[in-house]
């Protein structure tokens, strides 16, 4: 007996916490269901309440319409107006579809309370049990609120139904609304367990079947419609990070290790990436050898990298035989929160393309902002100019142009990539000393999206201006040149 006991106890708590874990992982549904619910109970309480009122008027002699046909009427039409609204809106909070739904149900009992109290008051009582019975079927909800609830409208029936009703008829109504509330109770936990099953058995099987089968991350499906919805419900207002990671070299992996070879390193990225990142995170496999990292509420540009990082050092310690270190080439942007996923995806995609540039192993990590006001188009200068030539150009071209200046090609090529539609014009000093602007140039050409804005090399030196020829500057000029050669030179390329 007591063994027996026992179990039941424990079967019962793994049965509550079912419950509670289906609350968590299935609020959407539950609300849905709801709100569908609540549309179902008031047309078909319309439908039922016009009928029962039209032969109670045709055919019952003496009826009169009380305060609670009224406050029923007024509360139908009300609420045809409330559901019409949701339905435009799309969808609601949580807590704003249980307060809707909770004050329908209690203003119907409140109306069926009127409606047996101020009609005849001889008659037992029969609306207010059934609703009682009927309400954990249309309505899904936590055990207490229930109690809470329906322990309201026994209240409230009890202290009007006191001064209506003689001793002896309250007596026997009372009984028959606790025996309904206390049978109503065991019918909520009997459907709210059902409930659980079901829609964790839901959940479970949607995680199934948005899961990449062999990394174990979501699949392409899956991660876009989770980012999708982050964005919908946080655009402009929250931060967020998004991470492009591509394996080096992967055909050559498939080609000396075999596909077996290639599958057993997705594999171990795909946990390596579950390891490394936060569980909010939204980790997918975009496709092939390709892995997309979203951190929702994430504006630390170094911890991002930190986190990347981590990942490319864990992998060269992989081996299956390999005979050399597996590494990834990675693009991250850090959004303010202003851009949609495709353009995310853009400038993600321009980040890891100059990874790949610079070599294998490399992240490249900008932080991406949208602040220009004007429509200018843009002029991005990438160098290391001379105070007074800065000063010409801003002043010069500031009626022109929105000029942007870089001191390094990570700085220049960021902003090529977010301003892509803007740019005009993009001016790189090349020196011999120095290897700044030689990426920019070498980006902007071999970057097909990018090639067809005009570059304009000042360059110092005979090699620097060699090499821009032969990396397909557009206009190359000495920076010995005069300021009104590199005005006019700017007012040609830019079409101004």
């Amino acid at each position: 007996m007591l063994k027996t006991l026992k179990e039941y106890l424990k079967q019962n708590k793994k049965e509550i916490d079912e419950i509670k874990l289906y609350f968590k992982k299935c609020a959407v549904e539950i609300d849905r269901s709801n709100l569908y619910m609540l549309r179902r109970s008031c047309m078909y309480t319309s439908i039922v309440f016009v009928c029962m009122l039209f032969f109670a008027v045709t055919c019952i002699p003496g009826f009169n319409v009380t305060l609670g046909h009224i406050l029923m009427a007024v509360m139908l039409i009300a609420y045809f107006f409330i559901n019409a609204l949701i339905r435009k809106r799309g969808s609601i909070s949580t807590v704003q579809t249980a307060t809707v739904c909770l004050f329908f149900y209690f203003l119907v009992g409140m109306s069926f309370i009127l409606i047996e109290m101020l009609s005849n008051i001889t008659n037992h009582t029969r609306w207010l049990p059934l609703l009682l019975m009927i309400f954990p079927v249309l309505f899904i909800d936590r055990l207490y609120k229930y109690v809470i609830e329906e322990a309201f409208l026994i209240a409230v029936y009890a202290a009007i139904s006191w001064f209506y009703k003689d001793p002896i008829m309250f007596s026997r109504d009372f009984y028959t609304v606790i025996a309904a509330f206390i049978l109503s109770q065991l019918v909520e936990r009997i459907i709210l367990g059902v409930r659980s099953k079901q829609g964790l058995a839901m959940v479970e099987l949607r995680r199934y079947s948005s899961v990449d089968k062999l990394t174990h991350v979501y699949n392409k499906g899956a991660l876009l419609e989770e980012m999708d919805s982050y964005l919908e419900e946080n655009r402009g207002t929250n931060p967020c990070a998004m991470c492009i990671i591509d394996v080096d070299s992967f055909k050559q992996v498939n080609d000396s290790l075999g596909h077996n070879g290639g599958d057993l390193l997705l594999e171990h990225i795909g946990k390596l990436l579950l390891e490394n990142f936060r569980p909010t995170d939204i980790i997918g496999r975009f496709g092939g050898d390709e892995f997309i990292v979203f951190m929702p509420g994430m504006k630390d540009s170094q911890l991002v990298e930190l986190r990347c990082r981590s990942v490319q050092m864990m992998l060269t310690d992989f081996y299956i035989g390999n005979s050399e270190p597996f590494s990834l080439s990675i693009g991250v942007i850090i959004d303010e929160g202003s851009h949609s996923r495709e353009e995310l995806f853009r400038m993600a995609d321009d980040a890891l393309y100059k990874s790949k540039m610079a070599g294998k192993n490399r992240c490249t990590s900008w932080v991406v902002y949208n602040n220009i006001e004007d429509d200018l188009p843009m002029m991005i200068v990438a160098s290391s100019l001379k105070e007074d030539e800065r000063d010409f150009i801003s002043k010069e071209e500031k009626d022109r142009f929105h000029v942007f200046y870089g001191g390094s090609d990570d700085e220049v090529i960021s902003c090529i990539s977010q301003y892509e539609g803007s740019v005009r014009l993009i001016v790189v000093e090349m020196r011999d000393d120095a290897d700044v602007g030689i990426l920019v140039l070498k980006y902007v050409k071999e970057r097909e999206r990018f090639n067809h804005i005009p570059v304009l090399a000042v360059c110092c030196g005979d090699e620097s201006r060699k090499l821009a020829v032969r990396m397909g500057a557009d206009r190359v000029m000495n920076s010995e040149d005069s300021l009104d050669l590199l005005k006019n030179n700017i007012g040609e390329l830019g079409g101004i």
